[in-house]
C-alpha cells in the first residue's frame, strides 16, 4: 500500500488539473472572449444569399480571389439579365416624311385615256378651217405711200442695175449714220424740203452739198426715202 502511494504522488502531475486550480487562468483566456463577443442565437435565422451555380461555398483566401470571384459573379448577373428581359422597343419619333399606307395613290392607267371618237372629228373639222384661214391670208406686198404733192421740180435717175441712188455713209467711229441721194437733176432745194417734211427732221438734219450735189438726211432712212422717191414716180 505505501508503494501505490508512491506511485500515486509521481503520477498526479500527469492527470487533467481541477477546476478550481485553473479557473483564474481561463478569466482571460481567448475562448472566454470568442464566447461572450458572439451574439446569441435569434429566432428567425436570417437566410444567406444563395450563390451562383459556378461559385465555391469555400471563402477566398486571398484579396485577388476574392475580386476575381466579385467579377465572376457581377458577369453572370449581367447575362442573366440580359437573357431573362426581352430588348426594350424603342419609341416611334413623329417622321415628316408621309408613309407608305398615307401617300397619295397614284393615278392609274385608266385615267390617261385618249379621246373618244366623238371628239375626234371636232378636233379634225378645227384643223382643217384654221388651215383655211391660214391659206386664205395672202402675204400683203408693201404699197408705196400715196402722196398728193405737185409734180416734182427734180430728178432722180437710177443706176445702171436699175437701183435708186440711196446710199448710207457713217463718221464719228460708226456713232453718226448719213444718207446720202446721188443723182440729182433740177432743184435739190425742192427734194430737200420735201424730204424734211416727209422724215419729220429738223432744218439742220436736211443738208445739201453743193459741190456734189448730194442731199443728205442725218440718220439711217434707206428704205424710207426709197419708198418716198418711189411715190413721186422715180
Amino acid at each position: 500500500m505505501p508503494r501505490l502511494q508512491s506511485f500515486a504522488s509521481l503520477l498526479r502531475p500527469l492527470a487533467a488539473p481541477r477546476a478550481v486550480a485553473s479557473r483564474p487562468y481561463l478569466r482571460f483566456s481567448t475562448a472566454s472572449i470568442w464566447q461572450a463577443e458572439q451574439p446569441p442565437p435569434s429566432a428567425n435565422p436570417v437566410a444567406q444569399p444563395s450563390l451562383p451555380p459556378n461559385a465555391s461555398s469555400r471563402h477566398p483566401s486571398s484579396p485577388q480571389e476574392a475580386q476575381r470571384a466579385a467579377d465572376l459573379a457581377a458577369a453572370e448577373s449581367l447575362t442573366e439579365a440580359d437573357s431573362a428581359q426581352p430588348p426594350e422597343r424603342k419609341p416611334a419619333l413623329p417622321s415628316k416624311h408621309p408613309r407608305a399606307d398615307n401617300k397619295p395613290a397614284r393615278p392609274s392607267k385608266t385615267d390617261h385615256v385618249a379621246p373618244t371618237s366623238a371628239s375626234a372629228p371636232a378636233n379634225v373639222a378645227n384643223t382643217t378651217s384654221a388651215l383655211k384661214q391660214k391659206s386664205s391670208k395672202k402675204p400683203k406686198t408693201p404699197q408705196a405711200p400715196k402722196i398728193s404733192l405737185p409734180p416734182p421740180k427734180y430728178y432722180v435717175s437710177r443706176s445702171s442695175n436699175k437701183n435708186l441712188p440711196i446710199y448710207t455713209d457713217y463718221k464719228r467711229g460708226g456713232n453718226l449714220h448719213l444718207t446720202t441721194v446721188r443723182k440729182i437733176t433740177g432743184d435739190l432745194s425742192a427734194l430737200r424740203d420735201e424730204l424734211r417734211v416727209f422724215l419729220n427732221k429738223k432744218n439742220e438734219d436736211v443738208t445739201i452739198n453743193s459741190l456734189t450735189r448730194h442731199v443728205i438726211v442725218k440718220g439711217h432712212h434707206t428704205g424710207e426715202i426709197a419708198d418716198f422717191l418711189k411715190a413721186r414716180g422715180f
